[in-house]
């Protein structure tokens, strides 16, 4: 096996870490007061850090990785930081960076799509939706056991 040799300097490479952090950070519209808040360091470290003047213990690389939703690897790699899986994955990010849209707008837009579809995706990750126990109905239950259809047609029955 042919051991892989970095050519960068030590400050090139960490200069190339500070812009990608920076770019990962700006790409969840995240300010460094809440990036250095999920990471547990103070703003002003974080600020170093995205400018290439401090260079991070692997602890604080593991945080930051955590902090900005990517895998460890992910922050050394060149290019585009996401590389969605369908066509369409790319149109909503396409959509969100040219409607300027604030991390706030994001998860508006993201609960928007949750209701619409009926996704709990909390929920889902905890435990399976419990389903209508109206026999051979698959849809989620709302109230009573039942799904909403089933729940508001027994509600009209006794109204």
């Amino acid at each position: 096996m042919t051991a892989v040799k970095n050519t960068e300097a030590p400050d090139e490479s960490l200069a190339a870490l500070a812009r990608r952090v920076k770019s990962l950070r700006e790409s969840l519209r995240l300010t460094q007061e809440e990036f250095s808040r999920r990471i547990g360091i103070s703003v002003s470290f974080a600020s170093l850090l995205e400018r290439g003047e401090r260079a991070p213990s692997y602890e604080t690389l593991v945080a930051v990785a955590k902090a900005l939703e990517v895998p460890l690897a992910e922050l050394f790699r060149d290019g585009i930081s996401v590389q969605p899986e369908e066509p369409s994955h790319a149109r909503l990010l396409e959509f969100a960076r040219r409607a300027n849209l604030s991390r706030a707008q994001v998860d508006r837009f993201i609960a928007v799509g949750h209701a619409m579809y009926g996704i709990d995706l909390d929920r889902a990750r905890a435990k399976p939706p419990q389903l209508c126990g109206v026999e051979g109905c698959t849809r989620p239950v709302l109230a009573r056991g039942m799904c909403g259809p089933h729940y508001h047609q027994q509600r009209r029955r006794r109204g």
